[in-house]
């Protein structure tokens, strides 16, 4: 039997070669969200609302104010939780 010294000893030299990653780049990872098509799909909702002469909400106003500064900030993924 192996104490706990072992197995973590063991565990650090047991692969040598890279972590490869689950998805080869953020356009295919499900757990990001494309920030430009989040604002150009807000902006659009908020265009048809104006132009139709419904109320648009502070809070649809301040999710685009708060996409464009990530654009903008070159965070071109946001993560979705």
């Amino acid at each position: 039997m192996r104490t706990a010294y072992e197995c973590r000893h063991t565990l650090a030299y047991v692969s040598t070669s890279a972590i490869t990653p689950r998805y080869p780049n953020a356009a295919n990872d499900p757990r990001l969200t494309n920030t430009a098509d989040k604002y150009f799909t807000l902006r659009r909702q908020i265009h048809d609302k104006e132009w139709n002469r419904e109320p648009v909400t502070n809070a649809e106003r301040d999710k685009l104010a708060t996409l464009k500064r990530a654009l903008n900030d070159d965070k071109h993924y946001t993560p979705n939780f």
